[in-house]
């Protein structure tokens, strides 16, 4: 009785073991699945910005042809005091497996895109990518001035607004730039007439010929290097 015990244990025991390792083997075998390698490509949507603007930074999460979606890619940023990477923000991607981050950089920085995978999908990250900040320009103030050449006229005659464009703080003549004539209507809303361009002098001369008693301005946009200015209202009266 107790050698049938024996062996029935035993038996027991075989199988048992038998069963362990066969489970084992199935748990390495799916441990071990090989993981699908990824691919994470960037774009800069600018690439160079003045300090103050804003960039997007945008990444696209594929496996071969298939994009990745609902996955975390985190937006590194160089840090040249500590020479290490930082994470500064993350993202999940979209159904097309894209991503993009806005960025307003203070000074030219590089940027890299992170995936870090999971048991499905093997890390990757991008190509590294710097954005280039240049200093914000400081514009020379301008002055224009507006008067006009007869400030009463009767209906169906004509007048002229004169005006000068000159650099505030040397008074220099400012030729060839573009000077709106506007006409101001209620609530100061203005409405844009002609353009033409200031002479050698900084000069430009409107012909009006009002219907009622109108007010005018004129108005320069300014360029890259030249602030925008308005000149003081004029009035021209027309009498019946």
């Amino acid at each position: 009785m107790r050698t049938s015990l024996t062996r029935l244990v035993a038996g027991t025991a075989i199988a048992a073991t038998a069963l362990l390792g066969a489970a084992g083997i199935a748990s390495a075998s799916t441990a071990s699945a090989p993981r699908t390698p990824t691919q994470l490509a960037v774009a800069v949507a600018k690439g160079t910005i003045t300090v103050g603007q804003t960039d997007t930074i945008a990444g696209l999460l594929h496996a071969g042809k298939t994009p990745v979606p609902g996955r975390v890619v985190i937006l590194d940023r160089w840090n040249p005091t500590t020479k290490k990477w930082n994470g500064i923000e993350e993202k999940l991607t979209g159904k097309f497996g894209k991503v993009d981050f806005t960025v307003a950089p203070k000074a030219s920085t590089w940027y890299v895109l992170v995936f870090k995978g999971g048991s499905i999908y093997k890390p990757s990250h991008s190509a590294e990518v710097r954005i280039v900040v240049k200093p914000a320009v400081v514009k020379a103030p301008t002055t224009l001035t507006a008067q006009a050449e007869t400030a009463s006229i009767t209906k169906g005659s004509t007048d002229k607004i004169d005006g000068t464009l000159v650099v505030t703080s040397s008074a220099k003549a400012l030729p060839g730039q573009w000077v709106w004539l506007d006409t101001v209507g209620a609530n100061n809303k203005l409405h844009h007439l002609r353009a033409i361009k200031t002479n050698k002098l900084g000069d430009v001369v409107f012909t009006v010929k009002p219907a009622a008693t109108t007010t005018y301005e004129l108005q320069y946009f300014g360029t890259h290097v030249l602030a925008p200015s308005v000149s003081s209202a004029v009035t021209v009266t027309v009498a019946s």
